[in-house]
């Protein structure tokens, strides 16, 4: 026999853990094992580990009988051999390869216990694997919980931000909308003032060269005055020789002087005008640097809108990255709500093959419970009717006596005539074989004719 893989127990341990796994197995069962108990208990782990009684067995041996020919003469063959196909699904991962027809028909204590060992160790095995199981289970629904919790209360904030940036985002739109129209307005208006500051300007400029043409024009008068009053002065000196001829020529230059007077008057009036002008245009100018200064602000307040406005966008694009991280959560949530469902479904199948299973054991255990009561009882009245067996069975073994007593003195009589017809055919023995030797002499002799 090969080297086990798993440790043979003993019949206490095998007890204690057939009672843990409520497995219906005694004493009796390990120490005298017989082939119907055996494999009942065989087919209660098939039922415990692979979910297959005998019923389902016995199904499929039905189906195979059913296409075959003579089905009488397989029928038993069929039955070991549906059962060792499915019990060996069960024996070669608990470590057992070596599994035979004797071990059903002919089972032994040693070969009952290894194989009993080796189930055992995979049913609690299986036991430990599934309660580890259902721990993770739990720990991981735990952490799904928390994680959804989490995820929660991250999509609510995330909702809040995202309604926050919303509402933000209406305020900046409707400010911006204002602050463009007054923005646009006022550059409108600037750029009126700007036009009619600069045309302005432009006729400031345009009368300042007047002005200085005509203060030109007014150093060249002066200039002409001072030669006329040298000619005056000139014509003061001549005035004694030819009066008439130079009264005229008074006369001419007091009318050219009125005329140069009334021009300069003009140009005085002009140039006062002029300065009025250009004092109106120095304040126009004043006006105009404001409006300039007012436009430069204006402009920085455009800067800072445009700013505003890639802010804006800025924000647009984080709130559709927002709005995406938050599809993604969703979908993340919906994933880890249809696993936390999935989980929590496999969660209660679970507790509800333990509970189907344990109600099961439970009416096993009752029943088989039920059973030892009546087996208990019968073996009252078995010991019963084996005492009254036991003084009949004493009365015909004392009868059994007396008649070979009896038979022993009938016996040594039939020896001692045994012995004298022995002694008696021996004697007819020796004599008939002494009278054939007479009659072989005596053929043996020719005649004599």
């Amino acid at each position: 026999m090969a080297q086990q893989a798993f440790p043979i127990l003993s019949v206490d341990e095998m007890l204690r853990d057939a009672a843990e796994l409520q497995c219906p197995l005694n004493r009796d069962d390990l120490t005298h094992p017989t082939p119907a108990r055996v494999q009942a208990i065989y087919e209660w782990f098939m039922w415990r580990l692979l979910g297959l009684n005998s019923e389902a067995i016995k199904n499929a041996v039905d189906e195979q009988l059913a296409v075959m020919e003579h089905p009488d003469m397989y029928i038993e063959a069929l039955k070991f051999g549906v059962f060792q196909l499915t019990f060996n699904q069960l024996l070669f991962p608990a470590g057992i390869s070596d599994f035979s027809f004797k071990d059903l028909s002919a089972p032994t204590a040693q070969r009952f216990s290894v194989v009993l060992s080796a189930l055992i160790n995979f049913a609690l095995f299986e036991l430990e694997h599934e309660q580890r199981i259902l721990e993770e289970l739990d720990k991981g629904i735990q952490e799904l919980e928390e994680q959804e919790q989490t995820m929660m209360q991250e999509s609510e904030q995330l909702r809040k931000t995202i309604d926050a940036e919303k509402e933000t985002r209406a305020e900046n739109k409707a400010k911006i909308n204002a602050q463009r129209e007054k923005v646009e307005r006022d550059v409108l208006h600037v750029q009126a003032i700007y036009d009619e500051a600069k045309k302005y300007h432009d006729e400031a400029k345009a009368r300042k060269e007047d002005n200085m043409r005509t203060e030109g024009r007014m150093r060249e008068l002066n200039r002409e005055l001072d030669k006329l009053k040298l000619v005056v002065s000139d014509l003061q000196t001549q005035i004694v020789s030819s009066p008439d001829k130079l009264q005229g020529r008074i006369q001419d230059l007091h009318d050219q002087l009125r005329r140069q007077t009334e021009m300069f008057k003009e140009t005085e009036a002009k140039e006062r005008q002029t300065t009025g002008k250009i004092s109106a245009l120095t304040q126009y100018s004043q006006e105009l640097t404001s409006c300039v200064r007012l436009l430069e602000d204006w402009q920085t307040d455009v800067d800072r809108l445009r700013e505003m406005e890639s802010r804006l966008q800025q924000h647009q694009d984080d709130l559709q990255q927002l709005e995406v991280e938050q599809s993604d959560l969703r979908e993340n949530i919906r994933v880890g709500e249809r696993r936390i469902a999935m989980a929590q479904a496999e969660l209660l199948r679970a507790k509800d093959r333990m509970d189907r299973k344990k109600a099961e054991h439970i009416a096993r255990k009752q029943a088989l419970e039920d059973q030892h009561a009546e087996c208990v009882l019968k073996k009252r009245e078995y010991d019963d009717q084996a005492a009254k067996k036991n003084a009949e069975a004493q009365q015909v073994e004392q009868q059994i006596r007396d008649m070979h007593a009896a038979l022993q003195l009938e016996l040594d009589k039939g020896e001692k005539a045994f012995k004298r017809i022995k002694q008696q055919i021996t004697k007819y023995s020796i004599r008939l074989n002494q009278a054939l030797d007479s009659i072989n002499e005596l053929n043996a002799v020719e005649p004599d004719f």
